[in-house]
């Protein structure tokens, strides 16, 4: 099993890994519907802004673009998600190739990207992260790029980069601060000085300026929704347990990136590459100490994969070409058995079976602290039908020359872009939610005569005394849906206007 390693062969063997990565996600992409995040960011797309409550306006670019051109399928808006996922293997490809690194290397690296849990599950979602890590593979790619060359151009190449990634997701900005500290520890720091770094930081600002300029004329929401989720989330967040996902998250290529680390920080080969090693721990220190949420940090692996690859194949020179690709399938093929819990390949109710037989209780706990039956990526895909389907029927019981003052209200941001979204096949108006950045869009008046609700909290309670009746339409019935139980009700017979209390509500949000 010899394979030269011609430049034309190593670089077939890097698109063919990317192809292969693609080629997986397009399997799955219609097979279960679309996800909680996702119906959001379509309807931040439904909404053009520079800027949002909860993320900046990248995503909501890309989930415009997919729904004009390909259509509001599952399939459709993750088209785009896929083939940057792809690009991020081809990237990591070229990342292997630069440094030296010939077929073995290639394919390790190729391989374990492939098949890591981490990026099956991410790399077909209509979310920011598939987009952050490419931005942060890029990044070093053309870091490592400027080292062996000393070409400038990849250096303002960094300006639209991490411009881009600025528009994607914030947390870019923590692996900027660990690549310069980790420049600094080493004699690469005389990068720093270099006047075109300071033009692509310009360029990076320019390119971020309207997000800043929305920040500031909406009042930091940013701020706001992170004190949010530093209370509801991410205090429950500790460095064990971040550390923990860190080396399971990446199933067998455990293997690989450790003693890749290792390499990377002490042979002496590897010298001119060690900052990347010093950026990797001084990464995680950040994000343990501001409580980040372990994926937080997944847009380094790829990066770690490359030169982890590179390394092993350095040090195993002389031993045996076949005999070093039979370890290599050995200990990264078993990642294939995790595939059906993060690519929806497989029906749900045979999926359901398998995630039993796996035994890997770990990816079965969901954000409430509870063990479900499939996984909260999966949960989060349905139910959603359903939903929408008991909310056009509590519609249709209201008289049509009632409906124009009528509101469809729902208590979160999954709920309210999935009735949004589903809700256009049964003509029902926009909904109104002062969740997440359907504040932003929300009318300063509502029609209160009728409010259809849509209540997974028990929040209805709180405004049924308005009403003369209060009757429950249906429920979601779905027990692998995180909206399991949750009630569409029908208020009827307003006994006041109960717009004061929903505009305090809504000045309140928008604050």
């Amino acid at each position: 099993m010899r394979f030269n390693s011609t430049p034309q062969t190593t670089t077939l063997l890097i698109y063919l890994f990317a192809l292969i990565s693609l080629t997986l996600h397009l399997i799955g992409l219609n097979n279960y519907g679309i996800g909680r995040d996702e119906f959001l960011h379509i309807a931040l797309g439904n909404h053009p802004a520079a800027g949002y409550m909860e993320v900046p306006p990248f995503i909501a670019w890309i989930a415009k673009f997919s729904i004009t051109f390909f259509g509001d399928s599952a399939f459709a808006i993750r088209i785009i998600p896929a083939t940057f996922a792809a690009l991020t293997i081809l990237t990591a490809g070229f990342i292997v190739k630069e440094i030296g690194g010939r077929n073995f290397a290639i394919t390790i690296n190729g391989l374990a990207l492939c098949l890591s849990p981490a990026f099956l599950a991410s790399g077909y979602l209509l979310q920011p992260v598939v987009f952050d890590q490419f931005w942060w593979v890029l990044t070093y790619f053309l870091l490592i790029k400027y080292t062996f060359t000393r070409q400038s151009k990849y250096l303002l190449f960094l300006g639209p980069v991490i411009g881009l990634g600025l528009l994607t997701k914030y947390a870019i900005l923590f692996v900027i601060i660990a690549i310069i500290a980790g420049l600094l520890l080493t004699a690469q720091r005389k990068l720093l000085v270099k006047k075109q770094l300071y033009m692509a930081v310009f360029i990076a600002l320019l390119i971020f300026l309207p997000n800043i300029i929305w920040q500031y004329l909406h009042h930091w929401p940013v701020l706001t929704h992170m004190k949010e989720l530093t209370a509801t989330q991410l205090v429950h967040n500790t460095a064990i347990g971040f550390i923990k996902a860190q080396l399971i998250s990446n199933g067998t290529a455990v293997l690989l990136w450790i003693p890749g680390l290792l390499l990377l920080l002490f042979h002496k080969k590897m010298a001119n590459l060690r900052w990347m090693g010093f950026s990797y721990f001084l990464l995680l220190a950040l994000l343990i100490y501001f409580k980040g949420k372990p994926y937080y940090a997944f847009g380094v692996y790829p990066v770690l994969f490359a030169l982890s690859a590179y390394g092993i194949e350095l040090v195993t020179q002389r031993t045996n070409t076949s005999l070093k690709y039979v370890i290599a399938f050995l200990v990264l093929l078993p990642n294939a058995v995790f595939m059906p819990m993060f690519i929806p390949i497989l029906p749900i109710d045979r999926a359901v079976v398998y995630f039993k037989s796996l035994h890997m209780d770990d990816f079965l706990y969901w954000e409430d602290g509870k063990k479900h039956q499939t996984t909260q990526d999966y949960g989060d895909m349905f139910g959603w039908e359903e939903m929408t389907a008991i909310t056009a029927k509590a519609y249709a019981m209201i008289p049509e020359n009632q409906r124009n003052s009528t509101t469809i209200f729902v208590e979160n941001y999954g709920e309210a872009g999935a009735i949004d979204h589903l809700g256009k096949k049964y003509k029902l108006p926009p909904v109104v939610s002062l969740s997440s950045s359907f504040t932003l869009w929300a009318p300063e008046r509502i029609p209160y005569q009728c409010i259809i609700y849509v209540d997974d909290k028990g929040q209805v309670e709180k405004i049924k005394p308005a009403y003369a009746k209060a009757e429950l339409i249906g429920t979601v019935t779905n027990k692998l849906s995180r909206e399991y139980e949750t009630k569409i009700w029908l208020l009827t017979g307003a006994k006041v206007d109960i717009n004061p209390v929903y505009q305090s509500a809504l000045k309140e949000k928008r604050q």
